[in-house]
């Protein structure tokens, strides 16, 4: 499930920005406001959703090679897919609508980039869109700084540790997953640090918080 979920995140970053980048490839014209609307939505969705779901993935192959791993059921698998969807595609979806409150312009538009989100720096800011892709990251780095442990101190016994949880999951699968997370991870977490600092520092001079001042425009 965490795999499914960063491969729709994936394909809804890539179609985004292939969009913009053919209608914006050469200024900065405000030819399809409605599709601007629906864009920046899309691309607050997608910096939560990817990490998110990596965390997901982590977070499964840390519990395979964990000692106190046991028989996966079908109503543990169940369990896992509703929490991973629910982080996955709940938080990002939750971060797109508290975008409004926040937002003081409709969207920006870049040249060669397209529709950009606008917000002012205050603590709904900070709260409800700047902390969420370091939290995730964070989070997946941990597992599977857990995980590698786990592999390296029971590397003869590998095998054995993941047919131990009786998941779907072979020896092979295992690795491709791991190493699929552990090189998002690599590329994504110091960009993930590289746009949160730009975001703050492009947001100007911290402001106190107000509806009305936010709205003003």
């Amino acid at each position: 499930s965490g795999a499914i979920s960063m491969g729709v995140w994936v394909m809804i970053a890539n179609i985004n920005g292939f969009i913009n980048m053919i209608t914006w490839y050469d200024d900065a014209i405000n030819r399809a406001p409605a599709w601007c609307d629906v864009s920046i939505k899309l691309r607050l969705g997608f910096e939560v959703g990817r990490l998110a779901s990596v965390m997901c993935i982590a977070r499964f192959l840390a519990d395979i090679v964990s000692p106190r791993a046991t028989a996966i059921t079908r109503r543990d698998r169940r369990q896992r897919a509703i929490f991973d969807y629910t982080v996955s595609f709940g938080v990002p979806l939750a971060t797109m609508a508290c975008h409004i409150i926040y937002q003081p312009n409709r969207f920006s538009i870049v040249r060669n980039v397209g529709c950009s989100p606008t917000s002012l720096m205050s603590w709904p800011t900070l709260l409800l869109r700047t902390i969420w892709p370091p939290v995730f990251a964070v989070i997946a780095v941990l597992y599977s700084t857990y995980t590698i442990y786990r592999l390296v101190r029971h590397r003869r016994n590998f095998g054995r540790v993941v047919a131990g949880a009786h998941s779907a999951l072979t020896t092979t699968r295992f690795i491709r997953l791991a190493a699929l997370s552990f090189s998002y991870l690599a590329i994504g977490v110091p960009l993930t640090v590289y746009s949160t600092i730009g975001n703050i520092r492009s947001s100007a001079r911290y402001l106190e918080y107000s509806w009305r001042y936010v709205h003003s425009s």
